[in-house]
């Protein structure tokens, strides 16, 4: 087993999850975080890196290590980790629930938060005012501020760039983001015991993983818009799970439904990261929300249903009590929901957790760097619960990738970084029928 030591290995071999924290650590004027010419979020060099500057990242990031959770004195779930508390749920605020991604959960446990002074602030991501298709942080301290940064923002973002400049500032915060950015946050929190001080509550959504900017790109171009006439661009909300929402500077408006968007465009434009992530459903967080989908025919649908609904998982005590504090407070309404129900309706996540130790397995057959993975269930998952199709699938397709060179990306020396379709400066055709996996 090969583990990536140094920052620029990390990004080279896909295992960078564009998090930002190695920013935060050093400072941007040794790594700023830019749009790399693959359309991800990667750290750029300034200057050179010292022995201790790399020992310093390596420690923090989640591309070189995840450590799962300490115990919680129940047996965690073989599949979706600790749950102490399990609901289905929604924002009793019917703004909050229509303009989240699904219930609004995460959006009106902020709100509480807030509201109530456990925190000062909320750590979020907010799209940008100057680009539709950016990202960029936010430190809400208003109720309006966290609805106006509800909805899900499938692509690249740094949302850990600040977290030192924050803990500077002595304040508390709440964080609320993707599962490796908590993971990251936890690794920060044993040489930085101030994360545990100042962040007391780190919130997570489900993540299906993290498309580049040319996945959204190309989502505007099958409309036949120029990605550079766009005034407002959103992936969901305003609705459950919502329409994919495009409106060019002219007025003109279009629109696709969710299954359109995900199995058309991003799925197969996902960091190679996010092919061998091994928590998609929090498992370090203290609260997490997600889809609780409606089953038809046995099976997640994803048809526009109205008024949206949230699994909440509480993974540790303090977010069990946040959850019951939220619902009593009036700010969340909740209704029993079961393991049983949770197998069924997110056996995408189950898959891709049986099939992680065979992606790894494949990048060690193959001489290719992979995260040191730890406490969260990957061996076992792999040995005793996938089938050998799924075996001989996640390690075939993984080889392939790596033997391929899909797994790497472009280093971090110096100079700026330039996105490929710009570079290249030629205008992509929309792409038509099936999408090719990559």
């Amino acid at each position: 087993m090969r583990v990536a030591e140094r920052v620029e290995d990390i990004v080279t071999s896909g295992l960078c999850t564009g998090c930002g924290m190695c920013e935060s650590l050093l400072g941007s004027d040794t790594l700023r975080m830019d749009l790399s010419p693959e359309g991800f979020m990667r750290p750029r060099q300034i200057r050179t890196l010292s022995k201790a500057d790399e020992g310093a990242v390596m420690q923090a990031c989640a591309g070189h290590r995840q450590v799962g959770p300490e115990p919680v004195g129940i047996e965690p779930h073989r599949m979706f980790g600790s749950c102490l508390h399990l609901a289905k749920g929604h924002a009793t605020a019917p703004d909050m629930r229509f303009e989240g991604a699904t219930g609004g959960v995460l959006t009106a446990v902020a709100a509480f938060l807030v509201e109530e002074k456990l925190v000062d602030a909320i750590i979020q991501i907010g799209a940008s005012d100057s680009d539709p298709f950016a990202n960029e942080v936010r430190f809400n301290t208003t109720r309006e501020e966290i609805v106006a940064s509800a909805g899900s923002r499938y692509g690249p973002v740094a949302p850990l760039t600040q977290v030192h400049a924050a803990l500077d500032s002595g304040k508390r915060f709440a964080f609320i983001g993707k599962p490796c950015d908590v993971a990251t946050l936890r690794n920060l929190a044993k040489t930085d015991p101030r994360v545990d001080r100042q962040i007391p509550y780190m919130l997570a959504m489900f993540c299906g993983g993290s498309p580049s900017v040319s996945a959204t790109h190309n989502v505007v171009r099958r409309f036949g818009e120029d990605p550079r006439e766009i005034a407002e661009f959103r992936y969901r909300g305003r609705g459950w799970p919502g329409p994919t929402f495009v409106r060019t500077r002219k007025g003109t408006v279009h629109r696709q439904s969710y299954d359109d968007t995900w199995f058309g465009d991003l799925t197969f434009e996902l960091m190679f990261r996010c092919k061998i992530c091994a928590d998609g459903l929090g498992e370090h967080a203290d609260l997490v929300g997600g889809d609780c989908w409606v089953m038809e025919d046995g099976k997640p649908s994803h048809r526009e249903m109205g008024d949206g609904w949230n699994i909440v998982i509480g993974r540790t005590t303090r977010g069990a009590e946040l959850a019951a504090k939220a619902v009593e407070a009036g700010y969340l309404h909740e209704e029993p929901f079961t393991i049983a129900e949770f197998e069924k309706m997110h056996d995408d996540h189950a898959l891709k957790k049986r099939s992680v130790f065979w992606r790894l397995l494949a990048l060690t057959a193959t001489r290719q760097p992979r995260p040191r993975y730890e406490r969260l269930r990957v061996a076992e998952a792999g040995w005793r619960n996938a089938s050998w199709r799924e075996r001989w699938a996640a390690f075939q397709g993984t080889f392939l990738r790596s033997v391929a060179g899909r797994n790497r990306e472009s280093g971090i020396g110096s100079g700026s970084f330039v996105l490929e379709e710009t570079r290249n400066d030629i205008e992509k055709p929309a792409r038509g029928g099936e999408p090719h996996a990559a």
